[in-house]
């Protein structure tokens, strides 16, 4: 179907596939096999006649983003992947991507910023910057009001010719814009942005205003096949100090339930990292429900350890860390818990 490309689009994916490269060199890839093969099966189960040519990768990011490269690389952040909650969710995303690729998006945005006052741009994705036309063309900061509203059209009526549950489009940004304001999110990215995301609400609510029909949300499925990627993106926001994101997700009723049960122990952490009024004892809560959920879960143990520790409570962190070490013998961090221990033992000896 691209086999004739214009010497215009053309030099757009030779920028994308050069992306591609910086991307996978930079290793930002979230590598789960099973994963990016579920998700392909999706974008393929919704343009069977591309025959694979738009592929979906996961990024190690926690941010609420995805987008399509012109060539038809279509990048899922962790963090907007870890949002979702059903794969009717997942699958409105991937079609309206996969729409900006289809109907040659980029090259239409191109033309129509070229036309008038093309403003330099300069974004970091994956630690990777884009500049020029890629810059300002990228789906991650989202095309023209009519250009997202034909994706929104194509993507809508594949939901419905794939047997999809139709309403789930507009939950999906419906649950991306809660949050966006809940956090107060100022990432400049196309899935944090409020106005563009009242706008995919009320595009995908008119798309289904008299459509009766009740299709499948494959939640069971979405949710075994997420797990570690949601966990994932839990560990990513803790390693950037997002912690007001994990506490968002973790305190909400209606999302705890899709997680394992060793969940809150990413809970105590945020809480634990954060360290306003009252967290200190909000930490050590979630840490001791998450020694009921899953007490077989080694880290909970060094976590208590470490808050024992800067209490003062020697015999009780000598005993978290001595559990800690018998569950995760072979732990990457052992050499610090034996410090720990070693400086616990000298305090009870006093």
């Amino acid at each position: 179907q691209f086999a004739d490309l214009s010497e215009e689009e053309s030099r757009l994916w030779h920028q994308a596939n050069e992306m591609d490269e910086q991307i996978a060199r930079r290793n930002a890839i979230y590598v789960d096999t099973e994963l990016t093969k579920y998700l392909q099966s999706i974008m393929d189960g919704l343009y069977p006649e591309l025959d694979g040519a738009i592929r979906v990768y996961v990024l190690k990011s926690p941010t609420l983003n995805a987008f399509a490269l012109p060539n038809g690389s279509v990048y899922f952040h962790l963090g907007m992947l870890a949002r979702l909650q059903n794969e009717a969710q997942l699958a409105t995303v991937l079609a309206h991507e996969g729409a900006h690729f289809v109907n040659r998006h980029s090259l239409r945005q191109m033309r129509s910023v070229k036309s008038g006052t093309a403003v330099a741009q300069v974004i970091k994705i994956a630690g990777v910057p884009l500049v020029g036309d890629l810059a300002v063309i990228s789906s991650m900061n989202g095309y023209s009001r009519d250009l997202e509203r034909e994706a929104d059209e194509v993507g809508w009526e594949l939901l419905v010719a794939a047997a999809y549950d139709s309403k789930e489009a507009a939950k999906t940004f419906e649950h991306l814009l809660a949050e966006a304001k809940a956090l107060d999110t100022k990432e400049p990215f196309f899935f944090s942005s409020h106005p563009k995301l009242a706008e995919r609400i009320e595009s995908f609510q008119e798309l289904d205003t008299g459509h009766p029909t009740e299709g499948r949300l494959g939640r069971d499925q979405f949710l075994v096949m997420t797990e570690r990627a949601r966990i994932g993106a839990l560990e990513e926001d803790l390693g950037r100090d997002r912690c007001e994101s994990v506490i968002l997700v973790l305190t909400d009723s209606s999302r705890i339930e899709e997680y394992p049960p060793y969940a809150f122990y990413y809970l105590g952490e945020a809480y634990r990292r954060r360290g306003d009024e009252g967290d200190h004892k909000r930490a050590i809560d979630a840490f001791h429900k998450t020694l009921d959920n899953d007490p077989e879960f080694a880290p909970t143990y060094r976590a208590l350890g470490q808050i024992y520790l800067k209490d003062k409570n020697y015999l009780g962190a000598h005993n978290y860390f001595s559990t800690y070490l018998k569950l995760a013998p072979e732990a990457p961090g052992r050499a610090y818990v034996d410090r720990y221990l070693g400086i616990i033992e000298k305090e009870l000896e006093r």
